[in-house]
């Protein structure tokens, strides 16, 4: 096996390949919650930890509640113990790491406490001995967005544009509710930010199988040519979770559903890095031309028939990992009649010349066998089956020709790209034997880092590829939202499915109209 050389593995071969560290003020508005101790906090440990982070790069947890310097402390190093990406902080690392960590407490959403936030701020990083590169994390609720960052700027935090210090905003999702209010709440933010101040994140484009999409299929001259409409049958991606409601996100799911919390960013997202043209250059601006177009170039069926291209599905009482599972509606503060979908699933193409034809099918659902996330796609058959072979069950036995080849992008778990084809079976006759091209991340001795570490990183450096932009965003919400207007129009009650089921009957039929079946992820 060839040697593979990467950032962290080759900092001792010479200083030209050690990371340059970055410094800026973190400033994490709702510290109190699960994100920040879960993901946010064990990034920025592990990206200190391998020389990414300055130890001049204060990190200020935010919220409302009232608490010290070193109880945020002790809550943060009890939370990320395991949180890390090597499993391990020593007792010496943490106490180096901590001295960095700061609490203040500030009602996020009222702006009389803001200017003495900013005296504390500036106090700190005068203490800290950084400057006013901020960056500003809202892992707050998405009301919080706006009126934080219009208190940023009654509290003078916002630098002008010619100021040689500089403001990074991070907004989780969702980001808007339909497309109304996506345009709502960008036109608002721009009043007050500029769109390289804006970082709209999704952790799925972090994952470094996502990234590898990219390098995969324009780094390689014997695959591109075959993504097309001559030579592709169809493409799935599918995103399921085996998870259903933990962590009391019942409140706010039941205000999402499937569609708006994972199809609208994360399965779009795929399915533009999978389908797009190859930039003019490898840069933020022009990758996002090219996922724009592919949003722009979705054919979402008759707006007006929406059943027939679309299935909602919601999970019923069943047997997930071996474990009962209760109902969706049977979840805590879901209401009783609830017409929250779980699921979704839907069959879309591109109207552009190289997909032109070639159906795309979208899935993503809670509850369901296994968590899985993939890219399938299926290769067209030769023209003429001159080969077979006898595969036999049991005593029933039956002639089997070719298989369809498959490239197989998986996501997560246990990332990896598989190329699956036919062989010649080994003996005096020619039969068909099906064989697979593995390439597992498992080779690599380097364990991969955390989405959000290089989602992390690339604020820090200003880079803005890995997150959408505004245009991106509301073509995302013009695809999804004439979907979600027919639903509320018709009150449609999404079709049960059974926990640990693949979903609703309804999304098999989708398939088996065209000829096809969902492929089972398998792990």
């Amino acid at each position: 096996m060839p040697t593979v050389t990467n950032s962290a593995s080759a900092e001792s071969t010479g200083s030209q390949f050690r990371p340059n560290p970055a410094s800026a003020s973190i400033i994490i508005f709702g510290a109190s919650g699960d994100l920040t101790a879960r993901k946010l906090l064990p990034a920025l440990f592990d990206l200190w930890n391998d020389g990414y982070l300055s130890d001049q790069a204060p990190i200020i947890g935010v919220a409302r509640r009232e608490k010290s310097d070193e109880s945020f402390r002790a809550e943060i190093h009890e939370a990320i113990k395991g949180g890390v990406r090597d499993g391990v902080v020593s007792p010496e690392k943490w106490n180096t790491f901590a001295q960095r960590l700061f609490y203040r407490q500030l009602d996020i959403g009222s702006a009389d406490g803001y200017p003495g936030f900013r005296n504390d701020l500036e106090s700190i990083e005068t203490g800290q001995g950084t400057g006013r590169n901020r960056i500003v994390y809202m892992a707050t609720s998405p009301d919080l967005f706006l009126p934080a960052v219009e208190h940023l700027g009654f509290g003078n935090m916002i630098p002008s544009r010619d100021s040689t210090d500089w403001l990074r905003v991070v907004f989780e999702k969702p980001f808007g509710h339909d497309l109304a209010s996506a345009q709502e709440l960008s036109g608002n933010l721009r009043r007050l930010l500029r769109e390289d101040q804006i970082y709209r994140i999704d952790h799925y484009l972090g994952k470094e199988t996502v990234q590898n999409i990219l390098l995969f299929r324009f780094g390689n001259s014997i695959f591109e040519p075959l993504l097309n409409r001559n030579h592709v049958d169809h493409v799935q991606i599918t995103v399921a979770e085996s998870q259903g409601l933990e962590r009391g996100r019942g409140g706010y799911y039941d205000n999402s559903g499937a569609l708006r919390d994972v199809l609208q960013n994360h399965v779009l997202q795929l399915l533009c890095l999978i389908a797009m043209e190859p930039p003019a250059m490898f840069d933020a601006r022009d990758l996002h031309d090219e996922k724009l177009k592919v949003l722009k170039a979705l054919s979402n069926g008759n707006k007006e028939e929406v059943t027939k291209w679309v299935v909602s599905g919601q999970y019923s009482a069943g047997v997930v990992d071996g474990h009962p599972a209760v109902s969706y509606l049977n979840e805590d503060r879901i209401p009783a009649d609830s017409r929250t979908e779980t699921f979704v699933a839907m069959k879309v193409q591109l109207d552009n010349w190289r997909w032109a034809g070639v159906p795309f099918y979208l899935r993503t659902g809670k509850r369901l066998p296994s968590r899985v996330s993939e890219i399938a796609i299926q290769f067209k058959l030769p023209p003429l089956n001159l080969f077979n072979t006898v595969e036999c069950d049991g005593d029933i036995c039956a002639l089997v020709g070719a298989q369809p080849n498959q490239l197989v992008f998986r996501i997560q778990p246990s990332e990896s790209i598989k190329l699956s084809f036919s062989t010649k079976r080994p003996g005096m006759q020619y039969q068909i034997h099906p064989v697979t091209m593995d390439f597992n991340y498992k080779t690599f001795t380097e364990p991969l880092p955390e989405a959000y570490e290089r989602l992390l990183l690339d604020v820090l450096r200003g880079d803005s590829t890995l997150f959408m932009r505004s245009d991106e965003l509301e073509a995302a919400w013009q695809f999804v939202t004439p979907i979600l207007d027919f639903w509320n129009r018709q009150k449609t009650m999404p079709e049960p499915y059974r926990c640990g089921s693949w979903g609703p009957r309804a999304a098999d039929e989708l398939l088996q109209k065209d000829g096809r079946s969902w492929r089972s992820p398998t792990h």
